[in-house]
């Protein structure tokens, strides 16, 4: 089956290239949080051509209706939901309380369009490998609709299991052990057309990062938080960028901001990284992304 959307919204994209702002460079960021009552304004000033918004349903509802022309976004469905609770907050029900989606109403969604991704992915909240039995249907659907997903692997909130994690949701099952990249090897040969992402480019396993990508190459990673001092100092995030590229993974990793008030910060963090040269730079930005959501190259070409 096709991919659902992507080329009317790669005609929309383009259709907006002409306003981009000339003095930064494009980018995609493939993993963001951003509400969109200020999104497609950050959009706008930062020459980001598209953005991957993961978030519940009632979130990309605001999303459609702010930017229902300009095809900004690429609207990204959150689960499991712990406890039935969203993952950030800890208050907001999702899914009717559900952990889990209804399938046949994911499916609904997708097919008509109002999902075009499955992504943020959070089995490792749960302490649940994301080759649980839970998550077959999901990773069986997103491959079936050859549409992207998109997996948190690693970082969660500091502390994330315990009382005074500084975060305002508890987690008490969650489990770095459930983040460890080659837990998706089983996944991955079972669904071998499945176009998946790593978020957070699984850290701090970088061994695991490194064998995953050289076995499935149909798995590709993002940059989310990562340039953020709260998760890893910048000089470790290089350390870490330089790994990925040494090996060979340069045109696999792509750009993705996490937090909403540090999408700036990232993008710069890449332009500023003394480990990678502008091509390396420029395809994280953008043409690693666009090539992973099979966007048109001009996705990616400066104004």
């Amino acid at each position: 089956m096709k991919s659902t959307g992507i080329t009317l919204l790669a005609m929309g994209l383009l259709g907006g290239l002409a306003a981009a702002p000339q003095s930064r460079p494009p980018v995609i960021d493939i993993h963001t949080h951003m509400a969109a009552e200020r999104g497609v304004e950050i959009m706008d000033r930062l020459n980001i051509r598209l953005a991957l918004v993961a978030g519940g349903a009632s979130g990309l509802e605001r999303w459609a209706k702010l930017d229902a022309m300009r095809s900004h976004y690429l609207p990204g469905i959150t689960f499991p939901c712990p406890g039935g609770l969203d993952v950030i907050n800890g208050r907001t029900p999702c899914y009717g309380g559900q952990e889990f989606p209804d399938i046949d109403w994911l499916r609904r969604e997708i097919t008509e369009g109002r999902v075009k991704a499955l992504a943020e992915i959070l089995p490792e909240f749960l302490g649940i490998s994301p080759a649980d039995p839970r998550m077959e249907p999901y990773w069986a659907l997103a491959e079936e609709l050859d549409i992207p997903a998109a997996i948190h692997m690693g970082p969660g909130p500091p502390g994330a299991a315990y009382d005074s994690s500084p975060v305002p949701a508890r987690h008490p099952n969650f489990r770095m052990a459930a983040g460890d990249p080659m837990l998706l090897e089983e996944v991955l040969l079972r669904h071998k057309r499945l176009r998946l992402s790593v978020m957070h480019a699984g850290w701090p396993r970088l061994e695991s990062m490194l064998a995953l990508l050289y076995a499935h190459p149909n798995v590709y990673v993002d940059t989310g938080g990562l340039h953020s001092d709260r998760i890893v100092p910048r000089a470790a995030y290089y350390r870490y960028l330089q790994g990925l590229v040494e090996n060979g993974f340069g045109k696999r990793v792509m750009f993705g901001s996490d937090f909403p008030d540090q999408i700036e910060a990232g993008i710069q963090a890449i332009l500023d990284a003394p480990v990678l040269d502008a091509d390396q730079k420029a395809d994280i930005l953008c043409g690693n992304a666009a090539r992973f959501l099979r966007l048109p190259p001009e996705t990616c070409q400066s104004s």
